[in-house]
């Protein structure tokens, strides 16, 4: 059977079987790789002490916490096909203070491989199995827990120090993505909502966590984080800061719009008021110069029927009349009046005579 073949039907073999993980870390030839070894306790021991044993390597004393008793040793395999590591419980004494041997003993063996083509094949084609959501966290946990998943071989039966990082990151990450969001079924980067008013906007998710005291955003991964460790941690949906400035900007855009608007109606209710009183005043003008032309041209035919008037009295009187005038020079007609010229003030009253 081919390799690639063969990977893809461990990694089948790994979904149809129920979420209880196995595994070893592999080793490459020649270089120095520093991998985790632990210890069963189930005594309650919360602290304890272990001797490791490296083949070719001098032993190393580590003292390990609950709950997964675990120490990180550097191992250089060399050209060895496998490297097996051996612990025992040892006593040790710090500052005088002595920390109990780990009631346990064991051995766990790694592989040693030329290239971890074959575990990031299998690691890869685990994710791709997975929902976005959820192979997203579970990279995030195992990140958070230093846990290299392309160099652990899943098909290896051994019982390792991180197969329970590994069932943690899973348990954790499937309530994870099963926990409710504040956005629903919608997309957090960014998705249509309405925010005061009932204005339309764009929004996004975030994730908030109480940090001393005060609720805080956080990021994406550190909610992951702090499900992985039991901490809580919540959403929420705010305005998107692009779609918020934008909204703003269209607004202030607006309300210039408007006053623009505004101040164009009163100019123009202004310039009308102006023009209406020019139109009034120019038609005011008018009219007294209408006015004046027909009293002007009453005047010239008053003084025009006037003179002839005279000019009939004078031809209408009888021969000897005309006579006498032409003598006296007293039968010129009267000038005619200009009728432009003002009026002639009254005379003086004549002063009384004397007595």
């Amino acid at each position: 059977m081919g390799a690639s073949r063969w990977w893809c039907v461990a990694v089948l073999g790994l979904w149809a079987m129920p979420w209880a993980w196995a595994g070893q870390y592999v080793l490459l030839a020649g270089q120095t790789q520093t991998v985790p070894v632990s210890a069963r306790v189930l005594n309650g021991e919360q602290v304890c002490n272990l001797e490791i044993t490296v083949p070719g390597q001098a032993p190393v004393e580590r003292v390990v916490r609950a709950p997964f008793f675990d120490a990180r040793v550097a191992i250089n395999p060399g050209d060895a096909d496998s490297v097996t590591v051996r612990w025992r419980g040892q006593f040790r004494r710090v500052q005088d203070q002595v920390i109990n041997a780990c009631p346990a003993q064991g051995e766990t063996q790694f592989k040693v491989v030329r290239d971890n083509a074959l575990t990031q094949a299998i690691w890869v084609a685990m994710l791709a199995q997975m929902p976005p959501a959820k192979s997203e966290c579970v990279r995030v946990a195992l990140a958070h827990d230093q846990v290299r998943p392309e160099w652990f071989d899943f098909t290896d039966p051994q019982p390792s120090a991180e197969d329970a990082r590994i069932q943690r990151a899973f348990t954790r990450c499937d309530e994870f993505v099963a926990q409710a969001k504040a956005w629903g079924a919608q997309n957090p980067a960014g998705h249509a909502c309405a925010v005061a008013g009932g204005i339309q906007s764009r929004c996004e998710g975030f994730f908030t966590a109480p940090i001393q005291g005060k609720s805080q955003v956080i990021s994406r991964e550190v909610a992951i984080q702090r499900q992985l460790e039991g901490l809580p941690w919540s959403t929420g949906v705010r305005e998107m800061a692009s779609a918020r400035a934008s909204r703003i900007k269209a607004e202030q855009d607006r309300v210039a719009r408007a006053a623009a608007q505004e101040a164009a109606r009163i100019q123009a209710i202004e310039d009308a008021r102006v023009l209406a009183e020019r139109q009034a005043e120019e038609a005011k003008l008018a009219e007294q110069r209408a006015l004046q032309e027909k009293i002007a041209a009453l005047r010239a035919q008053i003084a025009e029927e006037k003179a002839l008037k005279e000019k009939q009295r004078l031809e209408n009187r009888n021969w000897l009349l005309k006579q006498v005038d032409k003598i006296t020079g007293s039968n010129q007609p009267a000038p005619a009046e200009d009728p432009k010229a003002a009026p002639a003030a009254p005379a003086a009253p004549a002063a009384p005579a004397a007595k």
